[in-house]
């Protein structure tokens, strides 16, 4: 089969760079040393870097002479400040400096070529931080430029005051770095073994909230009996190898460019990685699409959108899948890949078990859950209620007659005893007196407390209810359960009463998903015998990339109900008299290590 010129040209060239040099690649080590005002670096390089990136030739012994490699790694100052760069934590770049270098692995005499890879030119690198004490340090190395054609890789450490951080890593082409210190409890020695070590890196994991790379890719599955949700956390420069994000400045992403690009980056998730629910594909609903900086607390609290450095950006967004019913079975594909992202590790929430591992490669790029058991029943809202039971008593009216009927006829009695011919006649007229008591006695009910409901315990279940009612995710499900606990006239203002009150303004408005109702005290009201002072505590939690934020208030409240056969019971007056925060907590629902 005949070449292509184009691809032909291109082996002859790839050839001839392969027989020039036994290595074409950029291999180095940096030690970074990072005080409060300065950042000292030791760089070692091959011999091999300064003929790749600067076409010095060999004589025809394979010889490099020493006086080219010297020149050559003269030169190289420029190349290293201009491709290995430090930013802050805004995006800004440190002030670099080569201190001086140390060549004295060059012999007069000059390297032969398979001396190249073993022998190194070492550069004390000197850079100032635009700020002192900087929180993050963001490392990026781009030997051969911005589209290299020979590849680089970098293992780097780094240390705070001459006490390293972490273990080495690599770094890649093009690819940050971006490490966080802190200034006000520096460290103050090394972990001595590997039980420190592991110790160090579980309080960092739950420091970072469980994202402890700036560079890499996450992605958390929900499953719930209303919802699939995927939750996607992706650098910007990752994203960037499947859709382009447009910028004036490519070292920044502006807020109107960010909002600029919204409508597109959500459509074109939409688009992709297919998701069925029970057999049925389903299109995802946007539920947020943020770009967020480097600080952890901009996931923690939702922060507002600002200018953010390209190289430091991350994307996240937020893809709800609604089930109509609680589902059976799930299908999730990952369909894109890429050199940056050659897998996806998705972390998996099956409701309050613990999370799992699910892997997607090209390969086997499907996830698939199926139930275990049955589907829950949903729950029933009807309360055991028991209409106040009443008496019956004549009306005062009633007794009035009856009292004139026997009165009369004692009367009639004394005055006609002696003519029993006139007794009929006043028995008669004592008879229609009675008749009336009986006409008019008007039996009026009368509530019997003593065979009323218990008041308490019932009031407690309807509260139970009420938040109970807020698990459905349709607004006219949850008003329907609602109608079980509440009088009608109240229904909306409560429904937004208490969705207020489970709203997490701290998560950008986010309805927190109820995990408790504990009642603390309920009491007849004081001043008012017909209503209930009620106390008690709800816990709620809103959880997403990874984490857990949970809230626990705490509400007073006088509460009326309508004890009336028609009323059944419901809550008929509810007025909140106090409310407080008892805590708020972040974490992270980790692996069961068994």
């Amino acid at each position: 089969m005949a070449l292509n010129p184009l691809r032909l040209s291109a082996a002859l060239w790839l050839a001839a760079a392969l027989s020039a040099v036994a290595h074409p690649i950029s291999m180095s080590n940096a030690v970074a040393n990072v005080r409060e005002n300065e950042v000292e670096i030791e760089l070692r390089i091959m011999l091999e870097d300064l003929v790749l990136f600067h076409s010095l030739k060999a004589d025809a012994k394979t010889l490099f002479k020493a006086d080219d490699l010297r020149q050559a790694a003269e030169k190289h100052d420029a190349f290293l400040l201009k491709h290995f760069t430090l930013r802050d934590g805004e995006g800004a770049v440190f002030k670099g400096e080569v201190r001086r270098r140390d060549l004295s692995t060059i012999p007069d005499e000059g390297v032969p070529q398979a001396e190249l890879m073993k022998r190194h030119a070492v550069y004390l690198m000197r850079y100032v931080p635009p700020k002192e004490k900087p929180k993050f340090i963001t490392v990026l190395q781009q030997f051969g430029g911005p589209k290299a054609v020979v590849p680089s890789v970098m293992d780097f450490l780094v240390s705070q005051n001459a006490i390293w951080l972490s273990r080495p890593t690599q770094l890649q082409h093009g690819r940050p770095y971006t490490v966080t210190f802190d200034w006000e409890n520096p460290p103050t020695a090394a972990p001595k073994n590997w039980r420190e070590l592991r110790k160090k890196d579980e309080d960092e994991l739950q420091r970072k909230l469980g994202i402890t790379s700036y560079t890499g890719l996450y992605s958390y599955i929900y499953l719930n009996d209303r919802e699939v949700r995927h939750e996607i956390l992706v650098p910007l420069l990752t994203f960037e190898e499947w859709l382009p994000v447009k910028r004036a400045n490519p070292e920044f992403l502006e807020v109107a460019e960010q909002d600029a690009m919204r409508g597109q980056i959500a459509e074109w998730f939409r688009n992709r990685n297919p998701v069925e629910i029970d057999g049925i594909p389903v299109k995802p609903v946007l539920h947020r699409l943020q770009f967020f900086g480097l600080d952890i607390q901009d996931f923690a609290q939702n922060a507002k959108p600002r200018r953010i450095s390209a190289y430091q950006a991350r994307l996240g967004i937020i893809l709800s899948y609604p089930a109509k019913a609680p589902p059976n079975r799930v299908n999730l594909t990952w369909e894109v890949f890429h050199e940056s992202a050659p897998f996806l590790r998705s972390i998996v929430y099956d409701r309050n078990a613990n999370p799992t591992e699910e892997f997607f490669v090209k390969d086997q790029p499907d996830f698939e859950w199926i139930r275990e058991g049955e589907a829950p029943v949903v729950a029933s809202f009807q309360t055991d209620w028991t209409p106040i039971q009443s008496k019956r008593k004549i009306s005062n009216v009633s007794y009035v007659l009856i009292g004139i009927a026997f009165a009369g006829g004692a009367f009639a009695w004394m005055l006609y005893r002696n003519h029993p011919q006139c007794i009929p006649r006043s028995l008669g007229v004592a008879g229609i007196w009675l008749i009336g008591a009986f006409m008019f006695k008007d039996h009026v009910p009368v509530a019997d407390r003593s065979l009323a409901p218990d008041f308490t315990k019932h009031t407690a279940t309807l509260l139970q209810n009420i938040y109970r009612a807020y698990d459905y995710g349709d607004q006219s499900d949850v008003y329907d359960a609602l109608a079980h606990s509440v009088n009608g006239p109240l229904l909306d203002e409560l429904f937004l009463k208490i969705q207020s009150g489970l709203r997490m303004q701290e998560q950008g408005g986010a309805i927190a998903n109820v995990q408790e109702v504990r009642i603390v005290s309920i009491k007849p009201a004081l001043d008012n015998p017909e209503s209930l002072d009620c106390k008690w505590n709800v816990t709620g939690t809103v959880e997403h990339w990874g984490h857990i934020h949970t809230r626990e208030n705490q509400y007073s409240a006088l509460i009326t109900l309508d004890v009336s056969e028609k009323g059944r019971g419901r809550i008929l007056a509810f007025k909140v008299t106090d409310e407080k925060r008892v805590r708020f907590e972040t974490g992270l629902r980790l692996f069961d290590d068994g």
